[in-house]
């Protein structure tokens, strides 16, 4: 008698769904055009303020996209990791914090405290806390 591996028969099977690094990209927004003059363009993956474009990294712009896209919504870090990193939450929040730091550093002082810290829960972008240059 044959042993039996469901999860295993599942992996290998033809039918087993694509992991979350072979699943097809969203569809990615339209551009997001923020108070103070910050632009996020999914399309061309550009970020600029005043018409000053910003050098962001893949995961970093990725997570400034989904806060600017999602304006005032709370989100939590498993959210954030499931939706931006495209992997479950593995209880490391420093990979979030540390880049939440570098995004608000690039912003600078006119746009970094758009990006607010939820306590205990997460991050949010509100867009009323952009102060004028």
């Amino acid at each position: 008698m044959a042993v039996r591996y469901p999860r295993l028969d599942a992996i290998f099977s033809d039918h087993a769904p694509a992991p979350a690094a072979r699943r097809p990209a969203p569809a990615p927004l339209p551009a997001v055009v923020g108070p103070g003059g910050l632009v996020v363009d999914s399309e061309q993956r550009t970020v600029t303020i005043d018409g000053q474009q910003l050098s962001l990294p893949y995961l970093e712009f990725e997570l400034l996209a989904h806060l600017v896209g999602n304006p005032l919504r709370v989100h939590s870090r498993r959210q954030l990791m499931e939706t931006v990193w495209g992997r479950p939450d593995t209880g490391d929040t420093r990979t979030i914090a540390t880049h939440i730091a570098r995004l608000r550093r690039k912003l600078g002082p006119g746009h970094r405290e758009a990006i607010a810290t939820v306590r205990q829960i997460g991050y949010k972008y509100d867009p009323r806390l952009v102060r004028a240059a």
